[in-house]
């Protein structure tokens, strides 16, 4: 599928096709498509040490518009990116307009439409047998 027919699936089949391509190791191309969808710059993303947040999975910075991994392994958790994901969709102003519960909700929502979709075919291919 390319990219404008992924861009132009319903909502739900649109966040499955996301989460696949980041459990796919296509994170790149899956940020590119959430940025386009809601109207978004594309950040920069990266793997290494987050300045001063020890815990923290992965950092959005605003003014570089880039999303910094703490390492491989969370660079292709889709909760972890689209969490950043959301951060980054609320500060096309410039500032930091989104808060931690919606950036969980925002991720979760698309995890819970991924997992509909590989329900709904479990279910169609045990059916058929």
């Amino acid at each position: 599928m390319d990219d404008g027919e992924i861009l132009s699936l319903d909502d739900s089949q649109f966040k499955a096709n996301v989460v696949q391509l980041i459990l796919s190791k296509d994170t790149e191309k899956a940020v590119e498509l959430v940025s386009k969808r809601f109207k978004a710059r594309v950040p920069s993303l990266g793997i290494g040490p987050t300045k001063g947040k020890k815990v923290a999975l992965a950092v959005y910075s605003v003014s570089a518009n880039s999303i910094l991994f703490s390492d491989q392994e969370h660079f292709f958790d889709p909760f972890v990116v689209l969490h950043e994901m959301y951060h980054c969709i609320r500060s096309r102003s410039g500032s930091h307009k989104g808060t931690e519960k919606n950036a969980d909700k925002f991720a979760l929502d698309f995890i819970a439409e991924y997992q509909k979709q590989v329900s709904a075919r479990v279910f169609q291919i045990s059916k058929v047998d």
